[in-house]
């Protein structure tokens, strides 16, 4: 998906999580959000400078970190291993689990300053948002599994791809305004359950966890997700049988 819909998808996605203490703890929100908005934008490391939208500049920049300080190191890493690279600024380095891992790890050492030395309130503002920014990475790859182009998921290690049938493109289709809403219809279904005091408070973050996957899932479902060979070759779908793998 394009870089709009991966911000406004994964801070719906945030907000849904944090939807049991938006108003108890507001700053915890801001850093977890703050992190998510990071983290849906950090895996697209391919992205070009940006000649007509100043908007997207910033992404931009924030990009050109993990790009410049943990693509180059991961490549030797992969080489070592018996997996060279061919393309470092290739998105399928960072658009799989192996990838946003290894972003996590550097940002946690990054932060591991503050999160150990620093004083309790500061570490733990640090925490949430690494917290959002794993979050923010998830969600990113969740929503380019919808999409034609599809993620290799364990890339480099397995090289099989997951895709689904949407152009982010087609102003034709209206299954991404429609994930935006349901994201949105989720959230406010939520944050009614939590206010109005009919769950206890050990079951709210749990029940809005359970919100997010679930929008998440019917997400991915309603995209005609279908496994691909590494050459393209259709696997196995998660679509009706009835679907022709044409589709992708």
């Amino acid at each position: 998906m394009i870089t709009r819909h991966h911000i406004v998808l994964s801070l719906l996605g945030a907000l849904i999580v944090c939807s049991s203490f938006i108003f108890s703890s507001p700053v915890s929100v801001l850093f977890i959000c703050a992190g998510s908005v990071i983290g849906a934008i950090i895996p697209d490391i391919h992205m070009s400078r940006p000649k007509r939208s100043v908007l997207l500049v910033p992404a931009w920049v924030i990009v050109q970190i993990p790009r410049r300080f943990c693509m180059s190191v991961l490549c030797r890493i992969y080489a070592i291993t018996g997996y060279p690279i061919e393309d470092p600024a290739g998105k399928r380095l960072t658009h799989s689990l192996p990838g946003i891992l290894f972003i996590g790890v550097c940002a946690y050492l990054a932060l591991s300053l503050p999160i150990f030395l620093a004083p309790p309130v500061i570490s733990g503002d640090a925490a949430l948002f690494l917290c959002g920014m794993f979050l923010g990475m998830g969600m990113h790859l969740a929503q380019d599994i919808c999409t034609r182009k599809g993620i290799c998921l364990l890339f480099p290690f397995h090289r099989n791809k997951m895709a689904g049938s949407i152009r982010p493109c087609d102003f034709d289709d209206p299954r991404i305004a429609w994930f935006h809403i349901q994201h949105a219809m989720v959230l406010l279904l939520i944050f009614a359950v939590d206010t109005s005091g009919i769950l206890p408070s050990f079951l709210l973050v749990p029940v809005s966890v359970a919100g997010l996957v679930l929008a998440v899932g019917v997400m991915i479902g309603f995209s005609d997700v279908t496994f691909l060979e590494e050459h393209g070759t259709p696997g196995w779908a998660m679509a009706a049988p009835s679907q022709s793998p044409g589709r992708l």
